[in-house]
């Protein structure tokens, strides 16, 4: 799996005759896993143990063990542990794999919407049993692998989509109006993601998309969760944080690179996001 610089994560793990990936991951330290990024693929997460919160386009959403949560296609995502032990669960498929040689009702009335996303479901899942026991199932059939494995995979992930379209579809108007914002934004967000480490004024960023500032900060906001500059810092931070980790640079050397003229700044917001100064990094 790669994340380019647009922030697309392409997974070359997936193979094209089965394209369905299903994972169990643990995680031990608290703070962002991966960093913003979308995929056309289908996910799941399921959480097994510990607590964490998952954003998807302007939401935060609180999850703990037991609890189902839906990435759509093109969703824009990341998760932040909040426990000490994080254990999940990730079904991520290409809608692609349900689609027939031949077209029929099935293909044309779902498929096809899903793959083009004018079929949304709401990301939080709750209440749900039945569906939390079908992916639970779809997550032991794959991991057990028996004789006709595919066949039952592919099967429950058809019970799982009726269930998601029989309670837990986005209505038309809100899931198009979101799709539309989401195509707004990929530009920009391709832009910060080539140019973190220069200056970049809000004007520049607003023209790209021909939007004023103001109504790109709504936009940004509502979908990012943070403002278009908190969220260049942020970015910046975090490079920082693998440029400390990884090279045996000064902090103000680190400073620069990433885009900050002011190392007194840069620490004092380092120590901000990640409640720890650059220097105890670099010692450590």
């Amino acid at each position: 799996m790669i994340i380019i610089d647009s922030g697309q994560m392409i997974d070359h793990h997936m193979k094209s005759d089965f394209p369905i990936k299903i994972r169990r991951v643990e995680y031990y330290k608290p703070g962002p896993i991966l960093k913003k990024h979308w995929h056309k693929e289908f996910m799941i997460f399921y959480i097994e143990k510990g607590w964490a919160v998952i954003h998807c386009n302007s939401l935060a959403i609180p999850v703990k063990a037991g609890d189902l949560v839906v990435i759509n296609c093109n969703d824009i995502h990341y998760i932040e542990n909040c426990s000490d032990h994080l254990i999940e669960r990730y079904v991520i498929v290409d809608f692609a794999f349900l689609l027939s040689h031949k077209d029929d009702i099935c293909q044309t009335k779902y498929i096809v919407p899903l793959l083009e996303t004018h079929i949304r479901f709401h990301n939080k899942i709750e209440n749900d049993e039945k569906l939390k026991s079908q992916v639970i199932r779809l997550i032991q059939e794959y991991e057990r692998q028996g004789v006709g494995y595919e066949l039952r995979t592919k099967a429950n992930l058809y019970l799982i989509l009726v269930s998601l379209l029989e309670r837990h579809q986005v209505p038309t108007a809100d899931r198009e109006k979101l799709n539309h914002q989401q195509q707004q934004l990929y530009p920009i967000l391709q832009y910060i993601e080539e140019h973190y480490s220069q200056k970049i004024m809000l004007k520049d960023l607003s023209a790209i998309i021909n939007m004023s500032p103001h109504h790109l900060c709504r936009l940004f906001k509502k979908l990012m969760g943070t403002p278009p500059i908190e969220y260049i810092n942020h970015l910046r931070i975090n490079e920082a944080m693998k440029l400390l980790r990884k090279h045996r640079l000064s902090v103000s050397e680190v400073s620069m690179i990433v885009g900050f003229n002011d190392s007194n700044y840069f620490s004092r917001l380092f120590k901000k996001y990640h409640n720890i100064s650059p220097k105890d990094i670099r010692r450590s």
